[in-house]
């Protein structure tokens, strides 16, 4: 699959400052969910646009990983509340992930709101209602 933009663009002209190896991994991902909301159209006239939004996806992608990640390590270390000696017993925190649910979805649900600033008055959005 042809992705819309590049590392180099995505330095120089959007100013990321993800690291090279992450975009390249989350620059495809980022291509196809700009594709799917311009329904696979031509996206001559709009280049720029169009890459502007694939980097902020990219971004927003990144920050669900990192936001996962931290889930992921949150869940897997258990922290002592209480330990008794004499006939011994533990007790582990439990851990609410509610938070960072939340912060993900919310990274989610800004993936159409990037793509929307960029190209909404572009015409690749149209749905022909």
């Amino acid at each position: 699959m042809q992705t819309y933009t590049d590392y180099k663009f995505y330095t120089n002209t959007y100013k990321g400052n993800m690291p090279e190896s992450d975009f390249n991994k989350l620059v495809i991902r980022a291509s196809y969910e700009v594709r799917k909301n311009i329904f696979n159209r031509l996206i001559k006239g709009f280049e720029e646009e169009v890459q502007l939004a694939t980097c902020s996806v990219a971004d927003l992608l990144y920050k669900i990983e990192q936001l996962e990640t931290k889930k992921q390590t949150t869940m897997s270390e258990k922290r002592l509340k209480s330990e008794s000696v004499a006939n011994y017993s533990r007790t582990f925190e439990t851990t609410d992930m509610t938070d960072i649910d939340v912060q993900i979805s919310n990274q989610r649900n800004k993936i159409i709101e990037e793509i929307r600033m960029y190209l909404l008055d572009t015409g690749l959005l149209y749905r022909g209602v």
